[in-house]
């Protein structure tokens, strides 16, 4: 779906590196789960006051104050959003203020809710296209907006305060809490740690972003990791919301290398890190409170990527080959699960131990290999997968037969068929080999046990909603 707006280009490759900053500023603080060098970032932070906008004053306690009542953190609403404005130190790298102006949209908006258990998040993005009722704001001292538009014009008539009135009126949510981030740290940030790993489903040339990369993984940082994350009509189907589906691969392996490495355990490494996302992140009161932002990194010590859903409000097609509309009957349960506090997707998609999973075992074909001296171990353990709907391809013999955990070999693009087997199969490895193609091999090790059943959620088959999480290494189209 691609926009008709002229202007659409040069929106977002800034809006879209504004969100993921400030994704990478929480995953950044989540990972390290330190106390040194925070009292040093706190003149970086700017504080706005959306009170006057939302009618309701600013919340005064601590972020992570214990609720007398339940005896546990309350539940938390984050709106993270990228401005696409010229104006200001860093942004001018794709359009001066003289070219494009200083007005500013929201082009990317994520609903970030942090479970009151703080062993869990849901992130939900918004199309920029989304057209709605602007809701009425105060804009130097007169009402505004009360008109239909596209949703990112809601941050340019009202600033973040009507961004989040135009979601609490989508949604019946209750946000106090947002980001609002630049990207003039972002490729800093991202080489700081590294690099991040992504996949692509077929090679890319994409001359306005400069993105020129092979089909399958690669680590990309600096001026790659922008571009990744800004280009759009060379990849997927040019959409907005197929480039959402992409941000959120990005996150995804974000979380995974923070979350997983020991880069950000180096005190001096850190304040860098840190250094950079802060200085370009404006909050409102409670989270530019760099206090506030280590004691809720320090409660999310335990999050864990499995339990980090990404999803997308529903949405359909308005015939316009341009905008959307949410579907209010499907985005009711995403919106309800943020305000009940419950899980999303529901139990029975997920469990405490299963992980979300998208392919069903009627579409996995696989290999066994026996990795043990016991004679006919493949076999078995090929009848049981045959059994709970497996297709069974061939049946041999491993390399070696001392093989002491049972592995899951996958081609890259074939991901989701991995992540049910490797469930499926209790397997403690599971190996990326390109050009496998579509039949998996399982190798038997001495740990084996058995065939675990799997529940898949039609919620997954719904390509509007993107779900996926965190700990999924998948391909961006």
């Amino acid at each position: 779906m691609t926009s008709a707006r002229p202007s659409a280009k040069r929106h977002v490759s800034r809006a879209i590196l504004a969100v993921v900053s400030a994704l990478i500023l929480v995953a950044t603080v989540v990972g390290a789960g330190v106390t040194v060098v925070m009292g040093q970032l706190q003149g970086n932070i700017t504080a706005v006051d959306i009170s006057e906008q939302l009618g309701s004053a600013p919340p005064v306690a601590a972020i992570t104050e214990v609720n007398e009542e339940t005896g546990t953190f309350d539940p938390l609403n984050i709106v993270l959003m990228g401005s696409d404005t010229r104006a200001g130190k860093g942004n001018g790298g794709f359009g001066s203020v003289e070219k494009f102006g200083t007005a500013q949209h929201s082009d990317t908006v994520i609903v970030l809710h942090v479970a009151a258990d703080r062993k869990s998040a849901i992130a939900v993005s918004i199309p920029r296209d989304t057209m709605i009722t602007l809701p009425v704001c105060k804009k130097n001292g007169k009402k505004v907006g009360g008109y239909t538009a596209r949703f990112n014009m809601a941050i340019e008539i009202g600033g973040p305060g009507c961004t989040i009135k135009a979601i609490e009126e989508m949604s019946g949510l209750n946000i106090n809490n947002f980001m609002l981030v630049d990207f003039g740290g972002f490729k800093k940030i991202v080489d700081a740690i590294g690099g991040v790993e992504i996949c692509l489903t077929k090679a890319v040339d994409d001359p306005l972003s400069g993105l020129k990369l092979d089909k399958g993984k690669h680590v990309v940082q600096g001026d790659e990791a922008l571009a990744f994350v800004r280009a759009r009509h060379t990849l997927g189907d040019g959409s907005d919301t197929s480039r959402i589906r992409r941000q959120q691969a990005f996150l995804s392996s974000f979380i995974r290398k923070v979350t997983s490495s020991g880069t950000l355990l180096n005190p001096a490494s850190l304040l860098g890190i840190l250094d950079a996302a802060t200085a370009s992140l404006t909050a409102d009161p409670q989270l530019a409170d760099i206090n506030n932002l280590k004691d809720l990194a320090l409660s999310l010590k335990d999050l864990k990527p499995g339990n980090v859903t990404f999803t997308t409000v529903p949405w359909t097609p308005n015939g316009d080959n341009a905008t959307v509309s949410v579907n209010a009957e499907k985005a009711k349960p995403i919106w309800d699960a943020l305000k009940n506090d419950t899980a999303w997707p529901p139990k029975g998609a997920t469990t405490d131990e299963q992980p979300l999973l998208k392919t069903a075992p009627a579409q996995i074909h696989v290999n066994v290999l026996n990795g043990t001296a016991e004679k006919g171990k493949a076999k078995q353990v090929a009848k049981q997968l045959r059994k709970a709907g497996y297709i069974v391809e061939q049946v041999g013999n491993a390399e070696s037969s001392d093989v002491a955990n049972t592995t899951v070999q996958y081609d890259p693009g074939y991901d989701q068929s991995a992540k049910t087997l490797t469930y499926a199969a209790n397997a403690s490895t599971s190996e990326a080999v390109k050009k496998l193609g579509s039949t998996m091999n399982l190798i038997v090790g001495a740990d084996w046990t058995e065939v675990r059943p799997v529940t898949i959620s039609d919620i997954t088959q719904d390509f509007t909603a993107n779900v996926n999480t965190a700990d999924e290494n998948f391909c961006a189209g």
